[in-house]
């Protein structure tokens, strides 16, 4: 959109106002009007001195001061009325008069852009659009507290570091009257660090705490079978690596960090996510770090990834559910996939080994010893054969069944490891993994029950992953065991954006329980 300096409006106090007017003069612009929010805390001779020193060069040069009456509450949206584009710029921690001035732009479907020195840290943006796009308050809750070290909390902002941040603004602002030009401010905030003054703009995902988020929706029954009948092609890696890497930022990102980093890629490949807490007022709190291994590097990422949006997800859960009782609530899973039988799929997944983890504190466990005569699966006899080497023979036994899924014990060295799967296959490779990785031992051994004989299988082949007939064929077994299953669309979209993973919510219930 055409701009004109007259049109401009820029709202704020202190130094950050004054760096503004000055950065403004300095790129040869000549009208400017501000509104001072905080008489007190601005200089308003320096302000007019400014103008002074920019009349020397252009005659031309004006300054309208417009400011707040004493004791009376500013009406934001009779102020910026007259005008095309607002600017903020201040140093603040109260935020309150940011958010009623983006509320009046909004409103009035004036364009505005934030420049703000807070907590020892200045960032610009994103610009909040007519239609609600953009959100400072997002960039807020996005920011890592990380990178707001502790020890600058208290510290103001240098003149040089407001020097560059309001450069970039006015930069912005010329940018914006250039209608052929991209606007980096668009879904984006200019993070500076105020030490070494450099700084990037960074992708800014709406926040659905600010933004809004849609309650989870309950899948029925003929519904439920019709979405996870439904198959897709496998979402190529170059398209889930850009997508996760997008998430990932150590400033902003919905992802800390996701690499390989310094994890050790033998007998496994390994990766590590940590994804942020979403219900952090701001700055953002990091959750913990998640590790994940696979055969090859693209799993163990794949993995890792699904599994940190897992886990950002889940935090929104209650909120998302917040129609059901407290104990449903808290025993909701998330999955997430490229699919919704994927979704689901992992979700039941994570509901097994929750129930599974109850079994095991309220009883002794009896299983019964599987001599395997072959294992055509090659995760199953890669896994089998590093843990010979590693650790010498395993031991391969076959659990009490829960709720009609498959349970398998595996002995290795003095460990037992234990896993409950939707199939047999996955529920071994699940125990195996876990063998190598030393993760999650069972304190107490089972009781291995002689008088039973051992049971004799061949490990077949089960490379691919086919979740739509998995998770279809899980449901069934739901049902002939008379547990409870509800699952929930959590409509992702209206908190990641769009993008080539979906997330659904289960909750499972054994028989007894009430759902």
């Amino acid at each position: 959109m055409p701009l004109q300096e007259e049109g401009t409006l820029a709202v704020g106090s202190g130094p950050m106002l004054l760096a503004f007017a000055e950065s403004w003069y300095e790129s040869g612009l000549s009208k400017l009007t501000v509104f001072i929010s905080d008489m007190e805390a601005t200089d308003t001779e320096k302000l007019t001195q400014l103008r002074d020193n920019a009349r020397r060069v252009n005659l031309e040069v004006s300054l309208k001061i417009l400011a707040a009456v004493e004791n009376e509450e500013p009406d934001w949206r009779r102020i910026i009325e007259p005008f095309q584009f607002i600017i903020y710029a201040a140093e603040t921690d109260d935020w309150g008069e940011l958010r009623q001035l983006q509320e009046a732009c909004i409103a009035e479907r004036r364009p505005m852009l934030p420049t703000v020195a807070a907590h020892g840290l200045g960032w610009i943006g994103p610009l909040a659009e007519p239609g609600g796009g953009g959100s400072w308050e997002s960039a807020w809750r996005r920011i890592h507290a990380t990178a707001v070290p502790k020890s600058r909390e208290q510290e103001r902002l240098s003149s040089t570091a407001a020097a560059v941040l309001t450069n970039v603004v006015v930069h912005q602002w010329q940018k914006a009257g250039r209608e052929d030009e991209e606007l980096d401010c668009r879904n984006q905030s200019f993070i500076l660090e105020p030490e070494t003054l450099t700084g990037c703009w960074h992708v800014i995902v709406p926040h659905p705490l600010v933004t809004g988020y849609e309650f989870a929706r309950q899948i029925q029954t003929p519904e439920l079978g019709r979405i996870l009948e439904i198959s897709a092609e496998p979402v190529a890696p170059d398209e889930w690596f850009a997508y996760f890497n997008n998430l990932t930022s150590e400033v902003a990102g919905i992802f800390h960090t996701w690499g390989e980093g310094d994890l050790i890629q033998i007998p496994l490949a390994q990766c590590l996510v940590q994804p942020v807490d979403p219900l952090t007022a701001g700055p953002a709190e990091l959750l913990p770090a998640i590790v994940r291994s696979g055969l090859t590097h693209d799993e163990a990422r794949r993995e890792s990834a699904l599994a940190g949006l897992e886990a950002h997800a889940a935090r929104l859960l209650p909120l998302q559910l917040a129609g059901l009782p407290q104990h449903l609530q808290e025993s909701a899973f998330v999955g997430a996939g490229s699919t919704a039988a994927e979704a689901v799929g992992r979700a039941l997944r994570l509901c097994l080994e929750q129930k599974l983890a109850e079994r095991l504190q309220s009883r002794k466990q009896h299983v019964r010893r599987i001599t395997w005569t072959e294992a055509e699966d090659i995760r199953c006899r890669y896994y089998l054969e590093a843990l010979n080497i590693t650790g010498g023979e395993v031991l391969i036994a076959a659990g009490e069944p829960l709720l009609g899924f498959s349970v398998v014990w595996v002995c290795s060295g003095t460990s037992w490891y234990v896993s409950a799967d939707l199939s047999f296959m996955l529920a071994l490779r699940s125990s195996l993994q876990k063998a190598l990785e030393k993760a999650e031992s069972v304190e107490i051994a089972p009781v291995i029950e002689e008088d039973q004989g051992n049971g004799v299988a061949m490990i077949t082949n089960g490379e691919s992953m086919d979740y739509s007939s998995l998770t279809q064929e899980a449901v069934q077994n739901l049902k002939q065991s008379s547990a409870a299953l509800k699952v929930f669309d959590l409509r992702s979209e209206s908190f990641l954006g769009e993008g080539p993973f979906v997330l659904y919510g289960v909750i499972l219930k054994e028989e007894e329980e009430v759902l």
